[in-house]
């Protein structure tokens, strides 16, 4: 194993490794690199290899090309999570699979002999490999590994542009600082603090996002949001905020503080004629709170605004382990009148399973499959199978996270009518929130 020099270019503060076997791919993956003015520092081919060598120095993008005859590259996404568990790792390098790729028919077994179908390859029929392994396939693997954290792209032999892109990628992402080392150090610290913020509302921010209609672009609805500016670490992300909260039993504390602010805007908004439902994220715990729907109602009651504005959001966390609590919980809250919706529907504990079980008005897709919908074709199908399922079901459904404008006529065309995302609006803090909707009313 030989370390070579980086070349000084655009990319030369990137450190790269190759993951290939055999000869030949050495030369074409490190011809490809070296188009771009990488030099890799080094070749391994094996996991053991690359877990020697990550041991002993660091390593910020790992390119395998994919073959049927190797299955390392498609092993390698579990190595990392496994080094970063116990502790090897500060930072996981990002993962780039390659390979040739070809469209081949499906094979029928016709009088025991193989047989290639004579579809013409505009039939549906026809599938697409990526190194002898079907795109689809990959995708699904690359979609759990970055569900675990670690990142992984698909990159097709020969697209220039997209290595670029990719490369640009990582060194914008390492140009940050370390945010998974701050947030194990700020974890340690922070339950302190959090008890403070909840009690004093010191650095809690609560912020709106708007829903919309996707082909008029009308807001019809919006989703309460907490953030939390921490004064060491900046502002904390919910992922973080949120099992912190749940592991310290304030749940219901936050959301009652979440609410609050949500019966003001609809309050204000009330003023002003307009009433678009808001939903705010409830664990499977506060939700089997005692009394938690009277409470609700009695809110709502006295506030003089009908129980159909505020929908409870269902949140992907570890479910309450008494189904059947749940669900009378869930059923309670909807005999009053409030709307509950599951979120991010396709991740979590957000399955089928509750879909069958449990009663809802609505759900969402998880952002992952909306910010895959342009580039892989098994986002695609998923989505058109929950647009059918959401049918069945007679369940109303939002598209969240959806990030790029060029996705929401798509979207729209698979049958998603409400989305929200940042390419349609950010999360706006209260005043601004108001402003927005009233002025987007005006304007219809």
């Amino acid at each position: 194993m030989n370390l070579n020099a980086a070349a000084p270019n655009e990319f030369s503060m990137l450190r790269v490794i190759t993951l290939v076997t055999d000869a030949q791919g050495i030369y074409r993956l490190t011809s490809a690199l070296c188009d771009m003015g990488v030099t890799p520092l080094a070749n391994v081919e094996s996991l053991s290899a690359i877990q020697s060598l990550l041991c002993e120095l660091p390593v910020d993008v790992i390119f395998c090309e994919i073959r049927p005859e190797c299955c390392d590259g498609l092993m390698l996404p579990s190595l990392l999570k496994k080094l970063l568990e116990a502790g090897t790792l500060e930072q996981l390098p990002c993962i780039f699979w390659t390979g040739k790729t070809t469209l081949n028919a499906p094979i029928r077994i016709v009088d025991g002999g193989r047989t290639i179908s004579r579809k013409t390859p505009a039939s549906q029929l026809w599938i697409k490999y990526l190194g002898g392994i079907t795109i689809g396939a990959l995708e699904s693997h690359a979609r759990l590994a970055r569900a675990a954290g670690v990142f992984v792209e698909i990159l097709h032999e020969g697209a220039t542009q997209d290595l670029g892109d990719a490369l640009r990628t990582v060194l914008l992402t390492r140009a940050q600082p370390d945010a998974k080392l701050q947030m194990r150090t700020f974890d340690s610290l922070a339950e302190d603090e959090v008890i403070n913020a909840l009690t004093t509302g010191e650095g809690l921010r609560f912020m709106f996002q708007p829903q919309f209609e996707l082909l008029s672009r009308r807001v019809v609805g919006a989703e309460a949001l907490v953030r939390w500016n921490h004064p060491r670490f900046g502002e904390i992300p919910p992922s973080v905020l949120i099992p912190l909260v749940n592991r310290l039993g304030l749940d219901l504390l936050l959301f009652s503080l979440v609410e609050m602010w949500t019966l003001r805007v609809m309050l204000a908004l009330k003023r002003e004629n307009i009433q678009i439902p808001i939903a705010v994220n409830a664990s499977a715990k506060t939700i089997c709170t005692p009394d938690f729907a009277d409470r609700l109602a009695a809110r709502m009651q006295q506030a003089q605004l009908p129980s159909r504005l505020l929908k409870i959001e269902l949140t992907e966390d570890v479910p309450e382990p008494d189904e059947l609590c749940l669900s009378a919980s869930l059923t309670a809250i909807r005999a009053k009148g409030f709307k509950v919706s599951l979120d991010d529907f396709g991740t979590g504990a957000a399955t089928l399973h509750l879909l069958a079980n449990l009663s809802f008005d609505e759900m969402k897709i998880d952002g992952a499959f909306v910010r895959g919908v342009e580039q892989h074709s098994s986002s695609r199908k998923v989505i058109e199978g929950i647009v059918n399922w959401a049918g069945l079901l007679d369940l109303n459904l939002v598209a969240e996270g959806i990030e790029d404008e060029s996705t929401i006529p798509l979207l729209h065309r698979l049958g998603c009518r409400v989305g929200q995302g940042y390419a349609l609006a950010r999360p706006m803090e209260l005043d601004v929130f108001l402003d927005f909707v009233v002025q987007r009313e005006k304007n219809q």
